[in-house]
């Protein structure tokens, strides 16, 4: 297992502990379609790309599916998702040999890609594309894409339709400004759009979509009256790492960089990382490697253990920046700190913090759009375990607001 922090993991890197997730994955999706549930940086990217690593090792006549897979945070308008959408299908056509079938899918259009059908992937064929395609509104773009979708029927595997933060396209439609019918409509287009296709679905379709980024999708749409648009979804939970997998991730990373930690300095990593993912040992052993030591004491953890939280050198500094983002008002940020800031000390009912904190700084209806946006992001949790008292997601995060806050 490699030490990786920057981006999904998959193949050997992929905790062992947890490949009954893309198992279950795999069975939901033979189905039906897939909403992935789980605060940011669980791994709900983690489980797709390991489905499809574990597909791209079988030879051609045992895999299971064809995987589009489509990483959207960048997008920021409609046109650009239809595009990227109508090029990646196209591609798949190409690649399993229907390209006779796009003829009678595309009409016009099929003349100005027919002569570059085998030069998809080149960046002069996009720029074409592109170009030819400059003018077309929403509804030009599913008149091309739909009969797409529904030619996939045709094909010998499913077709898995993957859609990898998505709730931050939609974002990108409100921060850029760049939809004239507005965010909201746009939204309310795309994801009414995308409904109908999954509920035009027959028995013996051969396509399914998976929306990964979807805590933050579900908050989305409720918030804007549009959540029925994906009700129809089977949710895939991604759970916290438990004690167990928190020492099996350490003592993985150990053997692979040769460092030997000793046992009470590891009890100490697994405890801070428990109930979090396995990013937050990832990062965690990341600050050890840097060290360049090859044995550490309880005292030399602990040491790089603060330095790390004091450093900021590491993604958990994007957790402050997202409050910026999602939380729209004074109070609501106001609000957001104070929970926090009283978190870092104790977990607490929900009834003690808004009574004891908040009673005089936001209505109860505020402070619960507030503590239910910090756990759809992944601050915060309510413990199941402890009568629903709400805490942070992991002791390493506690303990990084607390420090940051000037409290550690």
């Amino acid at each position: 297992m490699d030490n990786i922090t920057g981006k999904a993991v998959a193949d050997k890197n992929y905790l062992s502990s947890r490949l009954y997730l893309v198992e279950e994955l795999r069975s939901l999706v033979r189905k039906t379609s897939v909403i992935i549930d789980a605060p940011r940086r669980f791994g709900k990217t983690s489980v797709v790309k390991e489905l499809m690593s574990e597909e791209n090792k079988k030879p051609e006549e045992k895999k299971e599916f064809n995987i589009l897979f489509f990483e959207l945070e960048g997008e920021e308008t409609i046109n650009g998702f239809c595009f990227t959408f109508f090029k990646e299908l196209l591609n798949l056509y190409s690649i399993r040999g229907k390209i006779d079938m796009l003829s009678e899918l595309l009409g016009e259009l099929w003349n100005v890609i027919a002569a570059r059908i085998g030069k998809i992937k080149l960046f002069q064929f996009e720029l074409d594309l592109r170009e030819k395609t400059r003018a077309y509104d929403f509804q030009q773009w599913k008149e091309k894409i739909v009969p797409m979708i529904h030619g996939l029927n045709s094909f010998d595997k499913k077709t898995i339709i993957v859609f990898d933060e998505f709730p931050d396209m939609l974002m990108n439609f409100r921060n850029k400004g760049a939809e004239s019918c507005g965010y909201m409509q746009a939204t309310d287009r795309i994801t009414a759009w995308l409904r109908e296709l999954r509920q035009k679905s027959e028995e013996g379709v051969k396509y399914q979509f998976v929306f990964c980024g979807s805590v933050n999708l579900r908050k989305t749409l409720q918030e804007m009256g549009i959540g029925k648009r994906i009700n129809d979804l089977e949710p895939l939970r991604i759970p916290p790492m438990n004690p167990k997998e928190s020492l099996l991730l350490i003592k993985n990373l150990m053997q692979k960089y040769d460092i030997e930690i000793e046992q009470d300095a590891i009890d100490f990593m697994a405890a801070k990382i428990n109930d979090g993912s396995p990013y937050y040992g990832q990062i965690l052993f990341k600050a050890l490697r840097d060290v360049r030591e090859r044995r550490f004491s309880l005292e030399q953890v602990k040491g790089v253990y603060d330095t790390m939280l004091r450093g900021g050198d590491h993604d958990l500094n994007h957790f402050h920046s997202r409050l910026q983002d999602y939380l729209a008002t004074a109070v609501e940020r106001e609000c957001s700190a104070i929970i926090l800031k009283h978190l870092c000390a104790e977990q607490l009912q929900e009834k003690i913090l808004y009574d004891g904190y908040l009673i005089n700084i936001c209505s109860n209806e505020v402070f619960q759009a507030v503590l239910n946006r910090l756990i759809y992001e992944g601050y915060i949790m309510r413990d199941i375990k402890d009568e629903g008292k709400v805490r942070f997601v992991s002791p390493l995060l506690k303990d990084w607001w607390a420090c940051k806050e000037g409290l550690l």
